[in-house]
């Protein structure tokens, strides 16, 4: 993550310089011939036009990042509660699917996908929890599955939020804009510009990595984990121990 950083930081860099160096010669950004209305104009239309691109990208997905995480957190409760009720012959079988949640579960919704092993374990708790004689335990255990399942759909699909696919490349050419705009408007190739608008190009780079790595809930620099779940085995243990 941190050499990605750093090779966005200095590509944007270099992009910045290579466009000052390659439009910051011409006799129109050596004259300034746009008025400084116009040109105050065109720069705030630039930057802001980045601006509001990565902003939205920014909080659609940090929206869709809080809610993936707190729907590991609304499974984990479901869990916790149907431990709290299942039988000393279910309570294994909870614990080794949420297991299997934490590891090849949350390795598949990376690629947005499911385990099909985790799906198994969980079904093999159902079948086992519906070959027990019928009693009030049984049917509230049925219960807390038929909770579990539903939870664990709706995890699922956040394995599949996303944001408008044209926004990205909206998001890099808005960035662009505004390198370029400062040789159109006469800024010319000088070591302190150069330096200058190197700066800027820097932060428009680390912009663009940190939003496209923020396309999904499961993946990136910053993403859900299954500490819900971890949580969940250590109240399965403390639960075990009371009993």
């Amino acid at each position: 993550m941190s050499l990605g950083i750093i090779l966005a930081v200095v590509l944007g860099a270099a992009v910045a310089v290579g466009i000052l160096a390659a439009f910051g010669r011409t006799a129109r950004s050596r004259e300034g011939a746009f008025s400084g209305g116009a040109l105050g104009f065109l720069g705030s239309a630039s930057l802001s036009s980045f601006i509001l691109v990565a902003a939205f990208l920014i909080a659609g997905s940090w929206s869709n990042l809080n809610t993936a995480r707190g729907h590991t957190w609304d499974e984990a409760r479901a869990l916790n509660a149907a431990y709290t009720d299942a039988d000393a012959s279910t309570r294994p079988l909870l614990r080794t699917y949420v297991t299997d949640v934490i590891g090849p579960d949350f390795k598949a919704m990376t690629h947005g996908g499911a385990d099909p092993g985790t799906w198994t374990g969980l079904d093999t708790v159902r079948e086992h929890v519906e070959a027990l004689p019928d009693s009030p335990q049984r049917t509230t255990e049925l219960s807390d599955l038929d909770d579990i399942y539903t939870k664990r759909q709706i995890r699922l699909a956040d394995a599949s939020l996303s944001l408008p696919a044209p926004l990205y490349p909206a998001l890099i050419g808005t960035g662009l804009l505004v390198l370029l705009y400062a040789p159109i408007a006469g800024l010319t190739f000088h070591h302190r510009e150069a330096i200058a608008l190197g700066l800027v190009g820097a932060v428009v780079g680390f912009g663009i990595y940190l939003v496209l790595h923020m396309t999904h809930p499961y993946t990136g620099p910053m993403h859900v984990t299954p500490v819900a779940y971890q949580q969940s085995l250590e109240r399965f243990t403390q639960l075990s121990q009371q009993n």
